[in-house]
């Protein structure tokens, strides 16, 4: 089976069962079902405790992928997910041509960024990788350590939920509103405390590497405001609730 091909019929369905009044819940789920097995398992970090290779499953093709629809995404969990891990966020640069879904995407601002209440927790690390998504340029920001008591964690990328743990067991979904007040541009500083950890682009090793010296994700270009693509307009915004949870 040609992925390509697929993903781009099941895009297609998608896009014409949402345009129906009522369409067929039945085939809704079957094209869902089947554009969620494409996503390929991307590399998006390493745990800095145990080095324990992370993937998550991403449409990496485009925005135009039920992967980015901001309020209803169609995704599947990772499942190299360590115990350590917390959260991941993310950030994009946009290309030409710019895909434009019938529903909301938001990629996140145009540089990377972290969120400093929940870094500046004890014994808290991120990681962060590049992640090409067609002709765009994206960045995942993933977080460990121990959960942090009366820390709201962060949307996980391109959503308006993240994933909750509780201590007793179990868990269930959780909602921040971004704001780029909440997030620090500044990489070098982070980098060179050993709070915010690295993989270099193309690394297959997917080594872990520390300090801003060679970083290539530091003082990138961009605008430092929440991207959001929608009704046939891109937005750069401080701050966006969306609809529904976040």
């Amino acid at each position: 089976m040609d992925a390509s091909a697929e993903r781009a019929r099941l895009v297609a369905a998608s896009a014409r069962l949402s345009a129906q009044r009522s369409p067929d819940i039945n085939r809704v789920q079957e094209v869902n079902r089947r554009y969620r097995a494409l996503l390929p398992d991307v590399i998006v970090a390493r745990s800095p405790e145990s080095g324990a290779l992370v993937t998550w499953p991403i449409d990496v093709v485009g925005l135009d992928g039920l992967f980015w629809d901001y309020e209803s995404p169609v995704r599947r969990p990772s499942t190299s997910r360590p115990p350590d891990w917390l959260a991941m966020t993310g950030a994009m640069r946009l290309a030409d041509p710019v895909e434009h879904p019938p529903f909301a995407v938001v990629p996140g601002p145009e540089v990377p960024f972290v969120v400093p209440r929940i870094l500046n927790s004890r014994d808290v690390r991120a990681v962060i990788a590049e992640v090409p998504v067609g002709t765009h340029t994206g960045w995942t920001i993933s977080y460990f350590g121990p959960r942090p008591e009366g820390v709201r964690l962060v949307n996980l990328w391109g959503t308006n939920t993240y994933l909750k743990y509780r201590e007793t067991g179990g868990g269930g979904w959780d909602w921040d509103i971004p704001n780029v007040s909440n997030f620090d541009f500044e990489l070098a500083p982070w980098l060179d405390s050993g709070k915010l950890l690295w993989l270099e682009p193309g690394d297959e090793s997917a080594t872990l590497r520390e300090g801003s010296s060679g970083c290539p994700f530091v003082d990138l270009p961009g605008l430092r405001r929440i991207t959001v693509i929608r009704n046939g307009q891109i937005q750069h915004l401080a701050s966006f609730a969306g609809h529904g949870a976040g």
